[in-house]
């Protein structure tokens, strides 16, 4: 027997010529070429879900469509007026005959990591979450997940960050999103956290004539200091302020830990440290001679120089659970059932007044946190509310009677309308804003009273 394969199993070894200048062209003319709206960025560039999905859409046939149209320009990051403290959670409506997002906006602060989850009602609604840093002059996405997972991420530079949340085309229904926030590093004295921490950045010292870079934690003399991460130490020494130094760099966060006043040192330069390793203990050496024993911890980033490390060492910071019910009212209308309500940036009583909104005025609610409500008002203008000031369950103002010279629009800021020959008879009053009526006919057609 044959100890060669059949024949139809036989390959031919063939030489390829070498790599040369045509080549290139042919390689270069597949990837430019764009029959069918082939773009290379979509083969070069990692695609976030959210961006993916568009790209489905405007490959569909529905890619000249209104509807995607109004789903692209609903992702658009709006303005920053309002803005929410961490951590925060909060329940939105989407309607699936209407595109729309929603954008969270928070200050982020340097040495946190930001945890983002999300749940919704149906539980496979599909949506997406993509949140942007403020830098310069625009927003860059910093991370991008769809409804099947949870983001974290590192904050390396402090400044306004954004979330937006927006479910697919056509879908709706309630999503659940959670902000939470945790310090990167672990704490530097055993058993205690930064609510033990006995003075902070900025404190005054010398009388006024230099500020605290760092934070002191008080413990008995002896007590472990131990690394706040994995590093390198970088000095080991002693100088006129802090006395026993230990300084430790951070590769994966760029920069510097000080470890100061201590009684002793138990590293050696060079030395590579894995978080919780004892660097040293607790003294009071250098300038902290006349006080109680503690641990000095300052943070320096290389070109800034010190930092506050208090968000670095903050521990885990839980969003309130909010129960199913709280979504119950959302995408309600409402009235403002008191002669003055504030209108505010945020969610609490602290934040910014937008306006002061008259009895009877039409909002409708977007959102709920807590006891606040996200509301927008005729003129597309967002803010929140306390919720005890609106009636949810308003039962008409009045009614009035329309003629052939009335007409109703639709929406507070378009200049379309019905004419009033076609909806006269009687309309009942659902509130008033800015001296115009809101009303509803017995045919369902809601929109601005105008004469």
């Amino acid at each position: 027997m044959s100890n060669h394969p059949p024949a139809f199993l036989q390959v031919e070894k063939m030489a390829l010529p070498p790599f040369s200048g045509v080549w290139l062209i042919l390689l270069c003319a597949f990837f430019l070429h764009a029959c069918n709206g082939f773009r290379v960025d979509k083969v070069l560039k990692k695609r976030t879900p959210y961006e993916s999905y568009l790209d489905a859409l405007e490959d569909s046939p529905l890619q000249n469509s209104s509807m995607v149209r109004a789903w692209r320009e609903a992702g658009e990051i709006n303005g920053d007026s309002l803005q929410v403290d961490l951590p925060h959670s909060e329940h939105f409506y989407f309607d699936p005959q209407r595109p729309s997002a929603v954008f969270v906006h928070f200050f982020a602060r340097e040495g946190e990591e930001i945890l983002v989850s999300g749940e919704a009602l149906p539980p496979n609604l599909p949506y997406f979450m993509d949140v942007f840093a403020w830098e310069g002059d625009s927003y860059k996405r910093l991370v991008s997940t769809d409804s099947t997972q949870r983001v974290s991420y590192a904050v390396k530079q402090p400044g306004k960050q954004v979330l937006r949340i927006q479910p697919e085309l056509l879908v709706g229904g309630v999503v659940q999103i959670k902000v939470e926030t945790r310090g990167l590093l672990a704490f530097p004295i055993p058993d205690k956290t930064s609510a033990n921490i006995g003075s902070f950045w900025g404190d005054p010292r010398d009388g006024g004539g230099r500020r605290h870079e760092g934070v002191d934690v008080f413990a008995p003399r002896g007590t472990p200091v131990l690394a706040a991460s994995d590093g390198r130490v970088r000095r080991v020494g002693t100088n006129r302020l802090g006395g026993k130094v230990v300084w430790l760099y951070d590769p994966d966060l760029n920069h510097s830990q000080y470890y100061a006043h201590l009684d002793s040192q138990a590293v050696r330069l060079g030395q590579r440290i894995a978080q919780g390793d004892t660097l040293g203990f607790v003294g009071n050496t250098g300038n902290a001679i006349t006080t109680p024993p503690h641990l000095h911890f300052g943070i320096y980033r290389s070109g800034r120089g010190a930092v506050d490390p208090l968000p670095f060492l903050s521990p885990f910071n839980p969003a309130p659970d909010r129960p199913v019910e709280d979504a119950e009212t959302l995408e309600a209308h409402a009235l403002v059932s008191v002669d003055k309500a504030n209108l505010r940036a945020s969610p609490n009583l602290q934040g910014d007044r937008l306006a002061s909104l008259e009895r009877h005025t039409p909002l409708k609610v977007l959102g709920k946190s807590g006891d606040w409500l996200r509301v927008v008002l005729p003129d597309r203008s967002e803010g929140f509310i306390f919720g005890g000031l609106l009636d949810m369950h308003p039962e008409p103002l009045d009614e009035v009677v329309l003629g052939a010279e009335d007409g109703i629009q639709l929406e507070w800021d378009w200049p379309y309308r019905v004419s009033g020959e076609l909806v006269q008879g009687t309309a009942r009053v659902l509130g008033e804003y800015q001296g115009r009526v809101f009303i509803s006919t017995y045919t369902g057609i809601q929109g601005w009273l105008v004469n």
